[in-house]
């Protein structure tokens, strides 16, 4: 019985901390009153989590998740929850 303790502490483990994740999606779309709106024109609403409509997705996207394009040259995919900044900027 003693020899079952570790690898059963061990999932255990595993299972609580697999649980404490916080990015994981709502769920939810967040689009405008005719549903095609785009993430640039409504940040306030959205939350992280949300699936999104964005021309920017640099800038919008989790990456952790998949993304796709459409034709109208946008992307849909997971919201980070905020604007992320850029590692290098043109002078």
């Amino acid at each position: 019985m003693h020899y079952l303790l570790k690898p059963l502490m061990g999932i255990a483990l595993c299972t609580l901390l697999t649980a404490c994740g916080d990015d994981k999606p709502t769920g939810k779309a967040c689009l405008g009153e005719n549903s095609d709106s785009l993430v640039e024109n409504m940040q306030a609403q959205c939350k992280a989590g949300d699936a999104i409509a964005t021309k920017h997705p640099a800038y919008f996207c989790d990456f952790n998740y998949a993304i796709a394009y459409n034709d109208y040259n946008s992307a849909f995919c997971i919201y980070a929850g905020a604007l992320k900044g850029e590692r290098t900027k043109l002078k």
